[in-house]
């Protein structure tokens, strides 16, 4: 199942993936009603119990939907990719000939190890992967292709996490969730924690099981770009 989480901080300081809920910015993009009436349209259903049952909620849910002008995006996203819509169409009014402009740059796993050597090559940069995800984002955000192996994700599949650029070492907050790109040995995504024995080096907790704990440290010097983590997209959408 696709899972969009917008990441916020707990009490333990760790991933809450249990609010897969956004607010539509009416400024910049369409309303909840207006999104749900493009789905109607492209899946040919008339009324909002047809669209209840396809969407398999309540039937009051979709009034509770526009009246919060919130939706679960991941359910709508599930049904656009099980039915072949575009969700450019469905979610920004067919605004795909603006994605390349106002996309997130995105780098797969394959490409990871050219990033770290050309992150500052404009030719290497415009040739990457973009994709309009379906929330908003801060300009300059970016998304990383993550692993199995990051310790937030109960999903085993193809995900991103999207990541604001933080730009020092004393901005990080430790205990929160970062892409980091060290010079020497990749990217590493995961949560950052002080590390006690070395005074300039942090460790990246990339999975946080009693069973198996893999965490990777690394002297702040090698760390070449930081990236605050504050969303993930549970799914491959780049195609």
């Amino acid at each position: 199942m696709i899972e969009v989480n917008k990441m916020k901080r707990n009490k333990t300081n760790n991933l809450n993936t249990d609010k897969p809920f956004h607010h539509a910015d009416s400024e910049t993009e369409p309303g909840v009603e207006e999104i749900l009436d493009n789905l109607k349209l492209e899946l040919g259903l008339k009324t909002n119990k047809e669209l209840s049952d396809l969407l398999e909620v309540r039937a009051n849910t979709i009034s509770t939907w526009k009246k919060r002008n919130s939706l679960d995006y991941a359910r709508l996203i599930e049904i656009g990719r099980k039915y072949s819509i575009d969700l450019n169409r469905l979610f920004f009014n067919n605004a795909a000939e603006t994605t390349d402009l106002r996309g997130i740059i995105t780098v797969p796993k394959e490409l990871q190890y050219q990033y770290v050597t050309k992150r500052d090559n404009e030719v290497f940069l415009k040739s990457l992967p973009r994709y309009r995800f379906p929330f908003q984002f801060q300009p300059g955000s970016r998304a990383f292709q993550a692993t199995d192996m990051v310790y937030s994700f109960a999903f085993r599949g193809i995900s991103y996490v999207i990541g604001e650029p933080v730009s020092r070492m004393d901005e990080v907050i430790f205990g929160d969730t970062y892409v980091l790109v060290n010079r020497e040995r990749g990217i590493f995504i995961g949560r950052v924690e002080k590390e006690v024995n070395r005074p300039h080096a942090v460790n990246v907790i990339m999975n946080d099981s009693k069973i198996m704990l893999s965490k990777v440290g690394m002297p702040e010097d090698e760390i070449i770009e930081i990236w605050k983590a504050t969303n993930i997209i549970f799914q491959d959408f780049i195609d």
